[in-house]
């Protein structure tokens, strides 16, 4: 069962798409009064589908905290209605713990990440953060700043990765590769090791309680059995501590959760011999994961295992803000070749980073203020205006047959790693404007010469 909060459109509830009630009048007077490429951003549909996940979350993990993962897009105006909402904020660097601070006042916070720097593991102690451990040296750094009474009481957590593939795939060859990647990854302790246990030991050696466990596992990810069985070890691991004495109060699933408006491909080598031979790759059907079903299935398995009381906690991610946002591009031009055609836009890999592994979304397209027909489509090849070989926003899309220069295409699912993975790489960050009642307005601006060579101190 999808997550779908009410929305004023029956139309958009069916398709997950919010943005159906934009009409190409809006999105032209947008384009006038901002330019693009420009992201817009629905504050509404945002905050009901924040309050309708934690309802669905809280109704069977009473005792829980749920995260926006600034990493994925910490635009202010988002994290404010999150936390409005009741969310809490997870960060993974320095200056998102600073945008945490100042916009999430009640908490809590989760610092998590591969890199903690002495100065970010004393900041995150002082304001009370869980500090998610995912490399030995981040115990020395924390033994180091309370030897010197810089630290005192800290709130350790600890990631673990059970390594196990959570993506499912009709390509059986990459769901096998998968799962090699999921098993050496560098992210958390993995658990078919004793690693995990030796650095248990370790943080609470070095007189800091453990209370936290954490596994973030993947993104986009479409089949609850899968997560579930993954996270049926991290649930043992914890068991097994308590077992033992160690007062593991929390258990952090992370997210991961995949979203029904965008389609990620998913193949292997395979894929790649019957493309070869002139076949048809299968591709994965196009669904949302299943977080109502989800959420009374790892219930059961909490129970089962005697963690019914335990604090279960999430960072929903890309679930929460994929379909919040579109990006609204422009086509620069058509190129006609002999085996592709290429329309050429002007948003490219710089601001929507993650079209790069294949991902396939929902398109609209304007001319003049209207609705382009959709009665005669074509295959083409979507790509931005970078000077890169790899700037395709999408290998295989269908478009109107007489697509133009100056046609304004909508690319749906935008809220996830665009703002805050965006680089000015031969372009500038792009606008984002949020609807309002009366239209839409400026809420942040479009990257300019002087803020691109700000740094220089020459």
């Amino acid at each position: 069962m999808p997550l779908d909060p009410a929305t004023p459109n029956e139309t958009e509830a069916d398709t997950g798409e919010p943005f159906l009630s934009l009409t190409p009048a809006d999105v032209a007077l947008t384009v006038q009064s901002f330019g693009t490429p420009v992201f817009i951003y629905d504050d509404e549909y945002f905050r009901k589908r924040a309050q309708t996940f934690l309802d669905v979350w809280r109704a069977k993990f009473i005792n829980s905290s749920v995260f926006l993962s600034y990493k994925t897009n910490y635009l202010p105006e988002m994290c404010r209605t999150a936390h409005e909402t009741g969310m809490g904020a997870d960060v993974v660097s320095a200056y998102e713990l600073e945008h945490a601070v100042r916009l999430c006042h009640n908490g809590p916070i989760v610092f998590n990440g591969p890199q903690k720097k002495s100065a970010e593991l004393k900041r995150s102690a002082d304001v009370g953060a869980t500090i998610n451990i995912d490399l030995e040296e981040e115990i020395d750094r924390l033994v180091d700043l309370r030897s010197r009474n810089l630290i005192s009481n800290v709130r350790v957590g600890l990631r673990v990765n059970p390594g196990v593939g959570v993506l499912e795939a009709p390509d059986s060859s990459f769901f096998l590769e998968h799962t090699k990647k999921q098993g050496s990854s560098k992210f958390g302790w993995p658990l078919e090791s004793s690693e995990p246990h030796r650095i248990a030991r370790r943080i609470i050696e070095s007189g800091f309680a453990l209370e936290s466990v954490h596994a973030h596992l993947s993104s986009q990810i479409t089949d609850k059995g899968l997560l579930l069985q993954a996270l049926g070890r991290v649930i043992a691991f914890v068991a097994d501590l308590r077992k033992h004495g160690v007062n593991i109060n929390e258990i952090n699933i992370g997210g991961g959760f995949g979203v029904g408006g965008m389609l990620r491909s998913r193949q292997g080598w395979w894929s790649e011999l019957k493309r070869s031979m002139g076949e048809v790759s299968e591709q994965p059907a196009r669904r949302e994961f299943d977080i109502v079903g989800f959420v009374s299935d790892l219930s059961g398995q909490l129970a089962g295992a005697g963690l019914d009381a335990i604090r279960v906690s999430t960072e929903p991610g890309r679930f929460l803000m994929s379909a919040s946002v579109v990006l609204v591009s422009t086509v620069l031009g058509v190129k006609r070749l002999r085996s592709k055609t290429w329309v050429v836009i002007d948003g490219g890999l710089n601001i929507l980073s993650t079209a790069s592994v294949g991902e396939l979304r929902r398109l609209r397209f304007v001319r003049d203020g209207r609705e382009m027909p959709s009665e005669s489509l074509t295959t083409v090849t979507i790509g931005g205006p970078l000077c890169y070989e790899g700037d395709v926003v999408m290998a295989e899309a269908e478009v109107p047959s007489d697509i133009r220069t100056g046609d304004l295409i909508v690319i749906s699912d935008a809220g996830a790693y665009s703002i805050s993975r965006s680089t000015n790489f031969n372009q500038p960050r792009a606008a984002v404007a949020m609807r309002t009642d009366t239209g839409s307005k400026l809420i942040w601006r479009r990257e300019t010469y002087d803020d691109i060579f700000s740094f220089s101190v020459s």
